[in-house]
């Protein structure tokens, strides 16, 4: 779980933490180490355009924070105001491309973890 490991970011919430560096920020999807690509959101659901460095900071925090709880082979996004990582729906599944349906894909049977340390 996020809070026993000792790698994890000793800032409690994961979530205030994200903001403080991208202060709009309410989803963060972040994809494959492979892609090379994270995206931010704003709460309005349009993608947020931010500097390179802080959209790697941002998927590194997130990485580091669930550990091993995602397979992070697929991408996932962190909802901020929940606290909960879920996997990314498909291109061609609803909520990929989040002003589509306005849910940003969460769906419960696609959620990982929360930042509490809940699965």
């Amino acid at each position: 779980m996020p809070q026993n490991n000792p790698a994890a970011p000793a800032c409690a919430n994961l979530g205030l933490a994200i903001q403080e560096i991208a202060p709009m920020t309410v989803l963060a999807r972040v994809y494959p180490e492979r892609r090379s690509v994270t995206h931010l959101f704003e709460s309005d659901f349009y993608r947020m355009l931010i500097d390179r460095r802080t959209e790697e900071r941002v998927a590194h925090m997130i990485r580091l924070y669930f550990g091993n709880a995602a397979d992070w082979r697929y991408a996932h996004d962190f909802y901020l105001p929940t606290g909960a990582l879920y996997l990314t729906p498909e291109p061609h599944q609803n909520g990929y491309i989040p002003e589509d349906d306005l849910s940003f894909g969460l769906s419960l049977t696609r959620r990982i973890a929360i930042a509490d340390g809940s699965y």
